[in-house]
């Protein structure tokens, strides 16, 4: 009951606080007393008045200096006076002469004699240079020269090294050796460009062989005869590139994989199966050895199957012309 009446009166005391703190905040503002605006006033500094400013005195005027005339003539400095050249005498420098050489005592045994020929000697065509009796391999090597000639006909002769375009009539496939035909894409002309010795269309009859080997991935074609359209035929016998001319065509290969590994996969299979139905509850290692295997002489040879090298047909090709082609004989002169 006590505690009850002290919170009531609490609470009585705390209200009438913060009335009386809201009214004094709500309350007018108050003017201040006619007294302290008097002190305010006597407070207050006397008032300044500036002077009255002077009137400004005019200076007298003084003329610009005159202009000073300059002369542009240039001034000509004195000459230097000539000094005479001296010269100087040049060092003397005293050369001593050369020791004498020891001449080599001449020759007593019987070795054989270092001959060098100067003179140039023609060797015919065809025929490899002999050796003297005495004569070593300097004097040989000396002697054998590369002598240059020029073309003979020019206009009817296609050079060595010239590419002939041309596209694949017929497949290849290398599993067996074959023979293979194609025909010229373009137009090749002779050396010195001014007649058109292998026109296109012309047909060109080639071999290939079936060795091939493992890795191996490009078709080796040999063409060995031209025929043109006329009827002139020419032999060839220059390999095939493909169009940039790198050797050989570029085919499709069949390794055999199924047929090389599949015996193999097949008989280690049946073994580890045989060891594991055989072998005891306590054995937890099964061991197989390639040597082991039943017939495993007939799985080594089925591993060594070449590969099958394919060519579609109408794949693009060139022939690297191997040596000279001459029309002498079959072109009319112009």
């Amino acid at each position: 009951m006590a505690i009850g009446i002290g919170a009531v009166i609490a609470a009585a005391l705390l209200f009438s606080v913060l009335e009386a703190r809201r009214r004094a905040l709500s309350a007018p503002a108050v003017r201040p007393a006619p007294s302290e605006l008097v002190g305010a006033s006597q407070s207050l500094p006397p008032l300044y008045i500036p002077p009255v400013p002077r009137a400004a005195t005019a200076l007298p005027f003084t003329p610009p200096p005159s202009p000073v005339a300059v002369s542009r003539e240039p001034q000509l400095l004195p000459a230097p006076a000539p000094t005479p050249p001296s010269y100087s005498q040049p060092p003397s420098i005293s050369y001593a002469p050369p020791p004498p050489q020891e001449i080599p005592a001449p020759r007593t045994s019987g070795g054989a004699i270092l001959i060098v020929d100067s003179q140039a000697r023609p060797v015919a065509d065809g025929a490899a240079p002999q050796a003297s009796s005495g004569q070593s391999a300097v004097s040989l090597g000396t002697a054998a020269r590369s002598r240059a000639g020029s073309i003979a006909n020019r206009a009817t002769t296609v050079p060595q090294g010239t590419l002939i375009p041309a596209v694949l009539e017929t497949a290849i496939n290398s599993t067996g050796a074959g023979f293979a035909r194609a025909l010229v894409q373009r137009d090749v002309h002779g050396f010195d460009g001014t007649r058109v010795l292998i026109p296109r269309g012309s047909r060109l009859i080639g071999e290939y062989a079936s060795d091939t080997s493992p890795g191996q991935k490009r078709a080796f074609v040999t063409w060995t005869r031209l025929i043109r359209p006329d009827g002139v035929t020419i032999a060839l016998q220059s390999p095939a590139t493909d169009p940039v001319g790198v050797g050989g065509v570029r085919a499709r290969v069949n390794s055999h994989f199924f047929e090389r590994f599949a015996g193999s996969i097949l008989q280690t299979a049946m073994l580890i199966g045989g060891n594991l139905a055989a072998r005891s509850v306590g054995d937890s290692v099964v061991i197989a050895l390639p040597g082991s295997l039943p017939g495993a002489g007939t799985t080594t040879q089925a591993t060594q199957i070449p590969p099958t090298l394919s060519v579609r047909q109408g794949t693009s090709i060139s022939v690297f012309v191997a040596r000279d082609l001459d029309f002498t004989g079959v072109e009319a002169p112009r």
